[in-house]
């Protein structure tokens, strides 16, 4: 990582911030690709220019959610203060609201898509072990799988 004040340049693969991370900053991609990552490490989008991240942990004051994770090329991203998103919902009460809205949907969707490429893994896991599950148990695993997909219909609010 090379860093001047107003941007940084990554190498390939670097790592930028781990799940559980302290948010300082969000990044706003001029050059190359990123990908965002579960803890688990189900790989949820890859973004490139112009694009941002880092901003969800910040709007909603926590620690990261996600993995970001340098691509094949180098990263050049421009720096974007924590301070600038406070300001942002400081002045404009309702698109803060709006922000922190999209940003909650956000992290619940990536949670259930995690949850979910869980329960699939697992499955096939055990589909692929020496001791398969027997019908009624893989039927079981199904109906669990199908449940957790028509929540995550069901949960969209738009």
């Amino acid at each position: 990582m090379l860093e001047n004040g107003k941007s940084i340049i990554w190498e390939p693969g670097e790592i930028i911030y781990e799940v559980g991370s302290d948010p300082k900053e969000a990044y706003l991609i001029l050059e190359g690709y990123v990908n965002i990552e579960t803890k688990d490490g189900l790989k949820l989008n890859r973004l490139g220019m112009g694009e941002i991240f880092g901003e969800s942990s910040i709007l909603l004051n926590v620690p990261r959610t996600v993995t970001a994770k340098v691509c094949t090329q180098k990263l050049v991203t421009k720096i974007i203060p924590k301070s600038y998103f406070k300001e942002i919902i400081k002045s404009n009460v309702i698109l803060g609201a709006l922000i922190r809205k999209t940003q909650l949907r956000l992290l619940d969707s990536n949670k259930q898509s995690n949850e979910l490429a869980n329960e699939i893994s697992n499955l096939l896991d055990q589909l692929d072990s020496k001791n398969p599950p027997k019908k009624n148990e893989l039927e079981e695993r199904m109906k669990k799988i199908r449940t957790k997909i028509n929540v995550i219909k069901n949960s969209v609010d738009i």
